[in-house]
């Protein structure tokens, strides 16, 4: 590989115009590209798509309909003031005809599933609505002042587009009132929005930095354009690449050009400073080069191929969103290790060398350099000193490894003073949270749910469900059923109870789809009745919380409940939670990996287990 190299480099400095020319020609080409690079950013690429967790969330949302949904929070004196209902009436009419709305559940909704004539006056409607366990901190708050419009997403919906059409009904709305809409589609949209700012930021803010690093290294413009050059170009490469293949910025692509400007820098600085070197041994531009690279491109080679492989072996993991990073990332040092070993020997041979070679004058040590002496003094002559501290350090780290812990949390990623952070912690003090869980309750038969006692079943789970930390409210097919009874035998307080006889159920059920629609029954029931669905409305946004939650609900039905039922507790927060941990074990292996790749270059070139294992302690220590 070597001669073949050398090669290579002779004809780069016998031919330096056409490699440049050839360079030039690609950048533009990947550069013309960059105009159709996107960005789609969203808590939903943080789940691996072949879990078992998301294929039964798929299936729930197959049977029961999507549970997204986006709650639009009204604030006033008194929502039950006639002029101020009559507004919240018209918004829910208004929202109600925004394409991807599958259904909105508001108390002007209740108002005319319940008051089928319209002759009731508001404070009878408020009687009502207080007397019904259901409403309360789910669709009004216990001091009358807070309402909120649940907007439930269809399937198919897009929820951007959803966001938007809502972001101007609010707009539009009346200046007495105070709205703002929260849920799991607003977390991800000022992700998406955040993201795309970081990245359009970050670079630039990168690169001016590593310029100055490299200006009080060098103090000349020409060392500090060879880096950011090689660098720069090597970024337009990777993101026309990633344009041209129409893959959007996520997340974690979004980190590839901060990556590639460091990482990249680095490797040119090693050219660099053996450019410098070799200035005293040659005469001319080329002689210098070809010198420089003679020495350095072996080394240069090596070490950007390890760090391709540790890239790499992010392939193994199932997210998604880890795996473009690992093949644009890969892709990026390819193109420096190109950019490097073709480009950079042609554009140097045109640069003029120092003057008598440009030997340095030799005076007193900068800073810099007494800081390296002292460095390399502790090296050679303090090992009995150096080690023990290094070990020390090790030793709590080693500690500290078993303290980490592994969390997604899409709201945590968001500052206090952020809306979408302020929305989430507001909402759930007046009314419920916006990030909703289902607990999926199966019977063995066809119209299980239609006994009492295994309505009963529902009732008592949900007394338990209540409790639990984060969850704020539960909504399900039997808390509907008392709404129904309540209203069919003429709003009696003690008829707000699930039905007692067979006949009166069925009474009940038949009244269900006529009076709340059969959108709702659907939500909360299977056709056959033989599977039903209890929502969690919670404020938990951490990943722990989620499986906490989960892993509760399934020991406490497993041994208060028939083992006849079957149960999952399933939702878009649990499927992200789940692939969160799984994470863990892709990174362990992509670690294993990536010290087996690296011991095994090292020994395969110098056949020695010492130097091999001298290859990987450097890397294990950061690690």
């Amino acid at each position: 590989m070597g001669f073949s190299f050398k090669e290579t480099l002779e004809w780069t400095l016998r031919k330096p115009l056409v490699v440049i020319s050839i360079t030039l020609a690609i950048t533009l080409f990947f550069a013309w590209q960059i105009r159709h690079l996107s960005f789609k950013t969203s808590i939903y690429d943080l789940q691996i798509e072949d879990l078992p967790e998301t294929a039964r969330y798929e299936d729930f949302k197959k049977l029961f309909g999507s549970d997204e949904i986006i709650r639009v929070v009204v604030k006033a004196d008194n929502i039950f003031d006639s002029p101020t209902f009559r507004k919240i009436e018209e918004l829910a009419d208004n929202a109600a005809q925004i394409e991807g709305i599958r259904r909105v559940i508001s108390l002007p909704g209740i108002k005319k599933d319940v008051d089928v004539a319209g002759s009731w006056d508001m404070e009878k409607f408020q009687a009502v609505a207080l007397s019904a366990d259901i409403f309360q901190k789910n669709l009004f708050s216990a001091d009358g002042k807070a309402t909120a419009l649940t907007l439930v997403l269809k399937n198919e919906a897009v929820p951007d587009d959803v966001i938007q059409r809502v972001r101007k009904l609010i707009a539009d709305a009346s200046g007495d009132l105070s709205l703002y809409q929260i849920g799991m589609p607003l977390v991800s949209e000022a992700l998406a929005g955040l993201t795309e700012k970081d990245f359009l930021r970050l670079p630039p803010i990168t690169l001016l930095l590593i310029a100055t690093i490299l200006f009080f290294l060098f103090r000349k413009l020409r060392y500090i354009l060879i880096p950011l050059t090689c660098v720069g170009l090597a970024l337009v490469w990777t993101f026309g690449l990633m344009a041209l293949l129409r893959i959007p910025l996520s997340m974690l692509t979004m980190i590839v050009p901060v990556f590639l400007i460091a990482v990249g820098t680095a490797y040119c600085l090693h050219i660099v400073s053996e450019y410098i070197a070799s200035q005293e041994k040659a005469d001319t531009p080329a002689e210098v080069t070809a010198l420089t690279f003679s020495q350095i491109a072996f080394p240069t080679f090596l070490a950007i191929l390890t760090t391709i492989f540790g890239l790499g072996s992010l392939l193994i993991n199932r997210i998604a969103m880890i795996q473009e990073f690992a093949i644009f990332s890969c892709f990026g040092m390819i193109s420096i290790l190109a950019i490097v070993l073709t480009f950079l020997p042609a554009a140097l041979s045109f640069v003029p060398i120092s003057p008598a070679g440009q030997k340095e004058e030799k005076g007193a040590p900068s800073l810099f350099q007494r800081y390296i002496d002292k460095i390399i003094e502790l090296n050679l002559k303090h090992q009995k000193t150096t080690l023990p501290v290094i070990g020390v350090l090790v030793v709590i780290c080693l500690i500290g490894i078993f303290r980490i812990r592994v969390e997604t949390n899409p709201v945590g990623y968001f500052k206090d003073d952020t809306a979408v952070k302020r929305n989430f912690d507001d909402i759930y003090r007046h009314l419920s949270g916006s990030f909703p869980i289902n607990v999926t309750m199966g019977g063995p038969e066809a119209n299980y749910f239609e006994d009492p006692a295994h309505l009963a079943d529902i009732a008592r789970l949900q007394a338990h469900l209540e409790k639990l930390p984060g969850v704020d409210k539960t909504v399900s097919f039997a808390e509907y059923l008392k709404l129904v009874n309540f209203a069919l035998n003429q709003f009696e307080q003690q008829h707000y109870v699930l039905p007692k006889e067979g006949f009166e159920v069925r009474m009940a059920i038949n009244n269900f789809s006529t009076m709340l629609g059969d959108d709702m029954l659907k939500r909360f029931m299977s056709p056959d009745f033989s599977k039903t669905n209890i929502l969690l409305l919670t404020h938990i946004s951490s990943s722990k919380d989620f499986l906490q939650v989960r892993d509760e609900i399934l020991a406490y039905v497993k041994s208060n409940f028939s083992n006849d039922l079957t149960w999952d507790v399933t939702g878009l927060g649990i499927t992200i939670a789940v692939s969160s941990h799984l994470l863990t074990e892709g990174q362990i292996k992509s670690l294993v990996i990536t010290m087996i790749l690296v011991f095994g270059i090292m020994f395969a070139l110098f056949l020695s287990l010492k130097v091999g294992l001298i290859a990987i302690v450097p890397n294990i220590f950061p690690i």
